[in-house]
């Protein structure tokens, strides 16, 4: 079966397996693109409480990677959140994406890799929760900075019967090491930022320098601070200096391929239509998922009601 129509079978499978709510209007600007000055940008992810990558995120974040990627004078880039519950969370479960939007055309890989090829730092400043995709999403960025006192981190995707289809196998293998992406994928729960940043020290391998969460946990009062001098520093340089530094370290550490990263998503839609996934992603929908916060805040707690064969009391 040709690639374009599996891929749509699955997600089409995995949407009305777990919901039968009709799709939402596409937001406009769920992402704003701030300019400091012509090298310093900031992106805020902004559709609070959940910050959820549906339609209108993936449309925004193709339109502002096309940016970043089109511009000669733009040396960083902080994505941040307007949401002080979550930095960005897991993709929309619910509403169907859009096929040219939606990550398994690989569009989304492609912005990934560029953003990775890109002379620009591109920074998560993060200050609230980053589950699912929203983690991946950081780990996809060069930089993370965390909040010691807000900064949640989590793949929590088997928890719920899937894998981490957003990057996170491909991200976590490489910045942590074999044994800590393994726990942290299997054990699906959630990390505070000093163990996130503890777990950028690997004893055993001294080329993992980072972690799929932060480079290093700031005190929140000190965070935004930290943040912008960081950005400004780094603005400061001369960009030929930055383009070459940042094309040797990702030659000398390794950088997932598209093709790699879009293979794990087709892997998540395969995983999340199978067996009792469907049934138990339908359940969890009527629990809270993606509409109560509270559930969202406690997914890693919340998903653990669901594990089994069911049916599950929701």
């Amino acid at each position: 079966m040709h690639l374009a129509i599996f891929l749509s079978l699955a997600v089409l499978c995995l949407i009305h397996a777990a919901s039968s709510v009709e799709a939402r209007p596409t937001t406009p600007s769920v992402i704003k693109l701030t300019k400091i000055d012509s090298a310093y940008w900031r992106a805020t992810f902004s559709d609070p409480p959940l910050n959820l990558q549906g339609d209108a995120f993936f449309q925004d974040f193709y339109s502002i990677v096309d940016e970043i990627t089109n511009n000669s004078d733009v040396k960083v880039v902080v994505f941040d959140s307007s949401s002080r519950e979550f930095f960005s969370t897991h993709v929309d479960l619910i509403n169907p994406l859009s096929h040219e939007l939606w990550p398994g055309n690989g569009r989304y890989w492609d912005c990934i890799t560029r953003l990775a090829k890109a002379p620009v730092l591109t920074i998560a400043a993060i200050r609230g929760r980053a589950y699912h995709a929203g983690a991946e999403i950081a780990a996809a960025l060069d930089v993370r900075f965390g909040s010691k006192e807000r900064a949640v981190l989590g793949q929590l995707e088997v928890g719920f019967g899937a894998n981490p289809g957003g990057g996170g196998i491909e991200m976590l293998s490489r910045l942590t090491g074999r044994s800590r992406a393994l726990e942290i994928v299997l054990g699906s729960d959630v990390m505070d930022a000093d163990t996130a940043a503890l777990y950028g020290s690997d004893q055993h391998d001294k080329r993992n320098l980072t972690t799929v969460g932060i480079n290093r946990a700031i005190p929140d009062a000190n965070f935004e601070k930290f943040v912008d001098s960081f950005a400004r520093r780094v603005a400061g340089w001369d960009h030929f200096a930055i383009a070459t530094a940042k094309t040797l370290i990702n030659e000398r550490t390794g950088f997932a391929t598209s093709e790699q990263q879009q293979e794990s998503f087709i892997s998540f839609l395969a995983a999340a239509s199978q067996g009792a996934v469907p049934v138990r992603l339908k359940a969890m929908a009527s629990a809270g998922m993606q509409k109560d916060l509270r559930f969202e805040t406690r997914f890693s707690q919340e998903e653990l009601r669901f594990v089994g064969n069911g049916p599950w009391r929701t």
